[in-house]
């Protein structure tokens, strides 16, 4: 007995998660988004630093529009504030 033909089949990869993607919670009907943990310096004067694991970004799910969530406004205006008063 010869095998005069081979099929390989394979289903295509699972999409991987990346910054700024957004998942649905259903049980707490809530929004959030995919961004890199950041570690904020006690009395560093507002400075901020990505948290790594193995030379690789740790990401965080964070809900959407909440003080922790960097692309809103609500965190920018924070942000801003903070490092205004800081300002020599």
């Amino acid at each position: 007995m010869t095998i005069t033909r081979i099929t390989i089949t394979a289903s295509r990869p699972r999409k991987q998660p990346k910054a700024g993607d957004e998942r649905f919670l259903k049980g707490r009907q809530v929004t959030q988004i995919r961004q890199q943990e950041m570690h904020v310096y006690p009395g560093g004067n507002g400075r901020m630093a990505g948290v790594v694991s193995n030379g690789r970004p740790v990401w965080e799910w964070v809900d959407k529009g909440s003080d922790r969530d960097r692309t809103s406004a609500a965190w920018k205006a924070k942000r801003a504030a903070e490092l205004a008063e800081r300002a020599p």
